[in-house]
């Protein structure tokens, strides 16, 4: 098999695994052959410092293998030490960095992190990359040492960059399904998603399906419309963005297409609109959906549900303000965004949500977006 076959087997994968179509072992073993190495560990979190991560996908595997007792290891014993992980942080978007370059020679010689964890892990002499990810979070792909025995060369270094928006790509995908709770389902179980906008496309591009949200949104012809059966964005300029990452997607020649996101700008004072495509390779296709060749998912930010900040403050027994807070961290909002809307500090903020925390008996902020967004369901609230 030729490395652009590889390529493109690794591009599919990635696109089945975002969809929850596949699991992650087979696009890390892909990876893998298409780097020139034996392991990888990906991660997706937010938060901006070590000790307030919030972790949204982890995966350190080896030879295809889901390492979860290294994973275990590692956060158990070396995470809060590991003298890299603020230094990964400030790398510029899309750099690939040596991972002995993440530590001082002191440390290469004594850290544990380096001289145990890294070790064992295969990974001393690898390499490391980060990418700004959806909402202000971080995206971290740390490869294992180079196959090759005089270590990294031109060619690998170029597949690897090569393969760095695809990794993205399955991030924003990943998460847009993740938190419209429709991660693995089918094409037609899709199409119930209430939580995001979906399109379905054939090979030539022309709307097969759309599910209600995306439906209300062609028919306002705001920012998308269906134009006899092609989806069209209203402005020149971002039309043809939509058009490009349509083509990609569905190219005319045949082979894999390959996923893109762009954003649609709305008038002032709206968030703008977060469109997600990517192609449905065959064998994805369900029985009843045989025409669908790729997937536009629309996120609407106003659109999420709006929970009354008074049931928090009830349900979760907070104070006003804690409610508050623990609304606009379920919606996304980072500590500097809510400091900037409320007009405080960020050091205040990220106290109160420490507080809420505490009074929660939780440990981060998956547990609280959890506790918030299980009362989306409940009627307005009187108190």
């Amino acid at each position: 098999m030729s490395p652009q076959d590889v390529f493109d087997r690794g591009v599919v994968s990635l696109q089945e695994a975002a969809l929850g179509k596949a699991g992650w072992s087979e696009a890390a073993l892909l990876i893998n052959e298409i780097s020139g190495t034996r392991g990888n560990a990906l991660a997706f979190a937010d938060g901006r410092t070590q000790a307030d991560a919030h972790f949204l996908f982890l995966r350190l595997c080896h030879d295809g293998e889901h390492r979860e007792d290294l994973e275990r290891e590692y956060f158990s014993e070396y995470w809060a030490r590991d003298e890299s992980i603020p230094r990964v942080g400030r790398l510029p978007d899309g750099a690939l960095v040596p991972t002995a370059e993440l530590y001082t020679k002191r440390e290469r010689e004594r850290s544990p992190a380096y001289t145990e964890a890294r070790r064992k892990a295969g990974m001393q002499n690898g390499l490391n990359v980060r990418l700004d990810g959806p909402g202000g979070s971080n995206i971290v792909l740390s490869l294992a040492d180079s196959l090759e025995p005089g270590g990294w060369t031109s060619a690998q270094l170029a597949a690897v960059r090569c393969l760095l928006p695809h990794v993205r790509q399955f991030v924003r995908v990943r998460k847009t399904l993740t938190d419209a709770r429709a991660l693995g389902c089918s094409l037609l179980a899709l199409l119930e998603s209430s939580r995001c906008g979906v399109i379905q496309l054939d090979r030539n591009a022309r709307i097969v399906a759309a599910n209600d949200r995306a439906s209300g949104l062609l028919r306002q012809g705001e920012e998308l419309s269906d134009r006899d059966g092609l989806l069209s964005a209203t402005t020149p300029r971002d039309n043809g963005e939509l058009q490009q990452l349509l083509a990609r997607a569905l190219p005319r020649l045949g082979g894999p297409g390959s996923s893109g996101s762009m954003t649609i700008k709305r008038s002032s004072f709206r968030t703008n609109l977060v469109v997600d495509v990517t192609p449905v390779s065959g064998h994805q296709r369900d029985f009843r959906a045989r025409q669908v060749a790729a997937l536009v998912l629309v996120v609407d930010p106003e659109s999420l549900p709006r929970i009354d900040a008074r049931l928090v403050q009830a349900a979760l027994d907070l104070t006003p303000a804690e409610s508050r807070l623990a609304v606009m961290v379920a919606a996304g909002q980072h500590a500097r965004d809510i400091a900037a809307h409320t007009g405080r500090s960020e050091a205040t903020v990220r106290w109160h949500i420490q507080n809420i925390f505490r009074k929660q008996g939780i440990s981060g902020q998956a547990d609280l977006v959890r506790r918030v967004l299980s009362l989306a369901g409940f009627p307005d609230f009187r108190p």
